[in-house]
Order: C-alpha cells, then sequence, then structure tokens
C-alpha cells in the first residue's frame, strides 16, 4: 500500500513538473501535458556533469538519481523519455525554444526563474543530503 502511494505522490509529481517546465518563456502558464500524452515522449534537459543527480557514466549510459526517478515516474504514465544533456548556462534558453520539454535536474525555483517558467512542487528540500 505504502509503495502505491509513493508511485501516486511521483506520478503526480512528474504530471505537474511537465505541465510546469514545458512553457514557452513568454506563456509560463501554457499547459502542455495533454501534448505529450498524445506523443507519448516527452525530452528532458539535464547536465550530465552533476553528480550524483544525473551524469553520463564512462559506458555512455545517463545514470543518477534525477535519471532514476524521472524513469520511474515515466514507466508509471507510459510516456517515453529522452534525456538530452545540455549547456546548463542555456537550460531556458533551451526550453524555450523547443529543444527540450522539461528540466530536470537540481533545477532550484527562484523568484528570477519563475518569471521565465512555471515550477512545480519540488520533490527535495534545501535541507536534503546524500552524506557526502
Amino acid at each position: 500500500m505504502k509503495k502505491k502511494k509513493i508511485v501516486l505522490v511521483f506520478a503526480l509529481l512528474f504530471s505537474v513538473f511537465l505541465t510546469a517546465c514545458t512553457q514557452k518563456a513568454s506563456d509560463p502558464k501554457q499547459d502542455n501535458w495533454t501534448k505529450y500524452q498524445k506523443q507519448g515522449s516527452v525530452t528532458i534537459g539535464f547536465d550530465n556533469t552533476f553528480v550524483p543527480m544525473g551524469f553520463e557514466e564512462k559506458n555512455g549510459q545517463y545514470a543518477g538519481f534525477d535519471i532514476d526517478l524521472a524513469q520511474a515516474v515515466s514507466d508509471k504514465l507510459g510516456i517515453q523519455i529522452t534525456f538530452q544533456p545540455i549547456d546548463w548556462d542555456m537550460k531556458e534558453t533551451e526550453l524555450q525554444n523547443g529543444t527540450i520539454d522539461a528540466i530536470w535536474n537540481g533545477y532550484t525555483a527562484t523568484d528570477e526563474r519563475k518569471e521565465k517558467v512555471a515550477f512545480t512542487i519540488p520533490y527535495m528540500g534545501k535541507s536534503t543530503s546524500f552524506g557526502l
């Protein structure tokens, strides 16, 4: 029962996340979730050097907490994910230009960023620690 609740929470977060972070900078309230459901896929931009959250292993595979979480949620929702490494300094531009559909990778909601994109409920807090 607890496992089902966790999956439901992650599914909700993922659907809200996709709705929130896939807007053009000119219209941060636009909801694109229906579009991605019809497509059955979404492209997620991430920093592939952000260990342990998202990174590229020596064998070329993407790994990390954010990668695993996004993949688990997408499996439950039946949405295919394409992970797209991006220049982290250009993340909002990549989103605005449609190169990526969402950002999932340690993207902190700040007042300045909220003017450019909409955010969902965070899945990690500032006090989260990995014991590093």
